[in-house]
């Protein structure tokens, strides 16, 4: 199930708004496990379905064109108090 950043970011890519652009940037930092990441409703989304969100053919506008995605996510189970 794609939840509601994904849906959020499907409805924006799918825009020719992206046309005139020659480089798409994602920047997310969240919270994280062994290939999920988690929105701030606590759900998570694979990371893969996450990048099929980018393939040309949900993301036709920027085929062809170079994507960063910097993603930071804490992926460890262990809490350190300081």
């Amino acid at each position: 199930m794609i939840h509601r950043e994904t849906q959020l970011i499907n409805r924006q890519t799918g825009g020719s708004i992206y046309d005139d652009l020659g480089i798409f940037v994602l920047v997310i930092t969240t919270h994280g496990s062994e290939g999920i990441i988690y929105g701030s409703d606590g759900k998570g989304i694979l990371l893969s379905d996450m990048y099929k969100l980018l393939a040309p053919k949900n993301f036709p506008a920027m085929k062809g064109k170079p994507k960063l995605i910097f993603l930071q996510a804490c992926s460890g189970g262990i809490w350190i108090l300081v």
